[in-house]
């Protein structure tokens, strides 16, 4: 089996690719995946209409981020784009902690924006510095770098709250007790 490579002057091009691609498209994997439970089950909003436009919504950001800063430069889009990874994860927390809907949303805009401009990011250093007979390869390596832990946490992830699920709900002391303070 050939795996696809990149000549070793343009491999530090795609490790800054992957460095911002890869937690970006991972940050939409685990909401595209876990969200509508989350919805679900911790923001209790049980009308598919919300996750669905949700996923709709961060994918056209991905995508209207990439025309929108199509300009700036690899440096700045890949700034960017990791700050706005970072705030989907922050605003993922606070809105299961706090149970707002809104924050939810709103992680996941900032989730779509972290990778549309990943992936711009990569895709644009790949288009300015690996030669043009092995940019196909690149592409496939910037790809395989981002989607592998876009499969692979989301579903890490889903797995390790059945199974904590299942281990808390086993344990007595997992329903909390009312303390009489009177």
């Amino acid at each position: 089996m050939l795996l696809p490579g990149v000549p070793s002057g343009n491999r530090l091009h795609l490790v800054f690719g992957i460095t911002v691609f890869a937690p970006g498209i991972t940050a939409t994997s685990f909401i595209l995946s876990l969200g509508p439970s989350l919805l679900a089950k911790v923001l209790d909003v049980t009308n598919p209409l919300v996750a669905g436009s949700t996923a709709c919504v961060m994918f056209l950001t991905a995508t209207g981020i990439q025309f929108a800063l199509n300009k700036f430069s690899v440096r700045t889009i890949f700034i960017i784009g990791a700050i706005a990874t970072i705030l989907s994860m922050i605003g993922l927390v606070a809105a299961v902690t706090a149970s707002l809907v809104p924050l939810f949303i709103l992680a996941a805009i900032f989730a779509g924006m972290g990778q549309g401009l990943g992936q711009l990011g990569g895709l644009t250093l790949i288009g300015l510095h690996v030669p043009e007979h092995r940019r196909a390869e690149a592409n496939a390596v910037l790809n395989m770098g981002g989607y592998i832990p876009a499969a692979l946490l989301p579903v890490c992830t889903g797995f390790l709250i059945d199974d904590k699920g299942r281990l808390l709900q086993s344990w007595s002391f997992y329903r909390p007790k009312l303390i009489n303070l009177s």
